[in-house]
């Protein structure tokens, strides 16, 4: 799963550092506690954006559940936020969540004296081209956009509505995906 707050650049242009920081704090705090809810691991924060997943170092069978509950608990947490900010007169936020689920490499990957335990493969670059695509297939009934791929749509079941958005060019990628929005 990739998470990204949208035209965040923009957004931060007119706050200082040290509020740029707390906002931040806080989003990754709302986001983080929906992932470790549904016992996920947060991967990094890349800028405004959060890597997580599911299913490694213990192997879960209902990772894509999982994955996908917590994204919808995103997409409420923020919902709720973002009521509170324009209370208060500040802007609301939007975001994207994108998901896909196939094989990776779980392990520990850097260099001598800096070393992560992340995930790399494939699956890992085409979560987040997915994505990428939020902005231009934004759901406009939510400021939180859920992209998932053809094979997410194939396993998940627990309580997902899915609306079929075609296949999709991903940059990068020869052939297009099949895309589908949660509802």
């Amino acid at each position: 799963m990739f998470t990204d707050i949208r035209s965040f650049t923009t957004f931060s242009e007119s706050l200082a550092a040290s509020e740029v920081a707390h906002l931040l704090n806080e989003h990754f705090g709302l986001i983080a506690s929906c992932v470790e809810e549904t016992e996920g691991t947060i991967d990094k924060y890349i800028g405004d954006s959060v890597m997580a997943f599911w299913g490694a170092p213990t192997k879960m069978s209902d990772h894509v559940n999982r994955a996908s509950t917590a994204a919808l608990a995103i997409r409420k947490t923020i919902d709720t936020e973002n009521r509170h900010r324009a209370t208060i007169g500040l802007p609301t936020i939007k975001m994207g969540i994108g998901i896909h689920t196939g094989s990776a490499i779980a392990g520990n990957i850097g260099a001598p004296g800096r070393i992560n335990y992340t995930l790399v493969g494939y699956t890992v670059n085409l979560a987040q081209r997915i994505e990428q695509l939020c902005k231009p297939l934004a759901d406009s009934d939510s400021d939180v956009t859920v992209l998932v791929s053809g094979a997410v749509a194939q396993k998940v079941t627990k309580n997902v509505v899915l609306k079929v958005l075609g296949s999709q060019p991903i940059r990068r990628r020869n052939e297009p995906v099949d895309v589908f929005r949660i509802k």
